[in-house]
């Protein structure tokens, strides 16, 4: 990613990341950065944070993306990340919930 709009260190939870971002009739695939962490500005939450490398991107100008949870979402995306994960590895079929 020549220009980066979030940092990259030791500590941000995945540097590089697969992604896909996707319309009504395109999709780019991207290398993506991935971080989770406690903002300064709202300690009571937890911020997701969402970055696809702007070189792969062409339908999209470069920027970064987030979203804020509150404990309690957080937790629970948590434990449907670990379900999903645990279904991925046991090769099991995952309704798609939600409407999906």
């Amino acid at each position: 990613m020549a220009i980066r709009l979030l940092d990259v260190s030791a500590y941000t939870t995945l540097d590089f990341a697969t992604g896909r971002m996707f319309g009504p009739d395109w999709s780019d695939d991207a290398a993506a950065v991935v971080d989770v962490d406690r903002p300064e500005s709202a300690p009571g939450s937890v911020r997701l944070r969402l970055e696809f490398d702007g070189e792969d991107v062409d339908h999209v100008g470069h920027h970064a993306d987030s979203v804020s949870l509150p404990p309690d979402q957080a937790r629970a995306l948590a434990a449907d990340l670990e379900r999903q994960a645990a279904n991925a590895e046991a090769g099991a079929d995952v309704s798609g919930g939600r409407g999906r």
